[in-house]
């Protein structure tokens, strides 16, 4: 019987599971890193998707939605007991006739035995540096990492490209600010929750959120900022956001919020542009959140992540996972 790993428990993205291959690898077992690289009809997970298989059962990911994963844990295992990668089609036109992918849908998944601990621990450390890296896969046995590797395809075989996690920045004080930082490491986002006073803070005790005191709005120092990092301002004494928001601005935040009504808004936007930062209105979401009628600070919070999910699957999140090299020479892998 398989089990799936208990790194699990806590809700996830799935986009990335290097830590789970590393993870299982230092348990002492032997792993397969199974990649979805087609479908046809439609998949509950797009091409690029992952799990990491061990040899005892142990997994993590999943590519079918759930109506597959025992048949692709077993061949992963049978890939492992042989040491060879192979290929396994579900859905239309299986060997497995007892699967039915919803919609008369397929998909072809590469089970690779072949990757070593080298391999994914650069591609590790380059994701703790906040870069985007990828694994060329190119033949059997043959893989390549590629920091930074722009839109290009590989020489052969096919290309994941791995982003840096999502990370939320939260400024502020009050239930609030300290639900939204619990509700998003729930949802598998790096949090930092920066406050004025301990209250706050202690809150989010045990949680995994990192926590900072804020001293003085003159004192804030914002960090360096990618287009994986999203900022939200939760204050409601706003005169700690001028500041802040005059750092925030330039960055390459793919999101910035700030708590508010629509009058407190208007003036806070006039007042940037008066200060030389007349993108202000367009770059700052407030109110913040999608108009959902929340009502409490658990509604506050989930109208604030959808609307920065939406705004980074509209941007980021919709570069591919996958990409393939020509027919011929995808051929020589799969």
């Amino acid at each position: 019987m398989t089990r799936e790993t208990a790194t699990a428990t806590r809700l996830r993205s799935w986009d990335c599971l290097v830590e789970d291959f590393l993870a299982f690898r230092a348990q002492g077992q032997a792993v397969a890193l199974v990649t979805l690289v087609n479908s046809e009809g439609g998949s509950p997970r797009p091409p690029g998707s992952q799990m990491v298989v061990a040899a005892n059962g142990d997994h993590a990911g999943h590519l079918t939605g759930g109506c597959a994963e025992s048949v692709i844990v077993d061949e992963a295992r049978a890939a492992l007991g042989e040491g060879r990668n192979r290929t396994l089609r579900l859905g239309a036109g299986s060997q497995y006739l007892d699967i039915q992918l919803p919609c008369g849908a397929s998909v072809e998944l590469y089970i690779d035995v072949t990757v070593d601990d080298g391999t994914m621990a650069a591609v590790q450390a380059a994701l703790g540096q906040r870069q985007v890296v990828a694994l060329d896969t190119l033949a059997p046995g043959s893989h390549q990492v590629v920091i930074d590797p722009g839109d290009g395809s590989p020489a052969t075989g096919f290309r994941r490209c791995y982003y840096p996690p999502r990370r939320l920045l939260i400024y502020g004080k009050g239930p609030n600010a300290y639900t939204l930082a619990r509700l998003a490491r729930e949802s598998d986002l790096q949090v930092s929750l920066h406050a004025p006073d301990r209250a706050t803070l202690s809150a989010c005790d045990g949680t995994g959120v990192d926590t900072g005191l804020l001293t003085s709005p003159a004192s804030v120092r914002v960090p360096p900022l990618d287009a994986h990092t999203a900022v939200v301002l939760m204050f409601h004494e706003h005169d700690w956001e001028p500041a802040l928001l005059r750092q925030l601005l330039p960055t390459n935040a793919f999101y910035l919020g700030a708590l508010g009504s629509r009058r407190t808004h208007q003036q806070r936007c006039e007042q940037l542009a008066a200060d030389g930062f007349p993108q202000a209105a367009e770059r700052i979401h407030g109110p913040v959140g999608l108009d959902i009628g929340a009502g409490n600070p658990v509604e506050i919070a989930l109208s604030i992540l959808a609307e920065m999910v939406r705004d980074y699957r509209r941007g980021q999140g919709n570069r591919p996972l996958l990409i393939r090299a020509s027919a011929e020479t995808v051929d020589r892998v799969t």
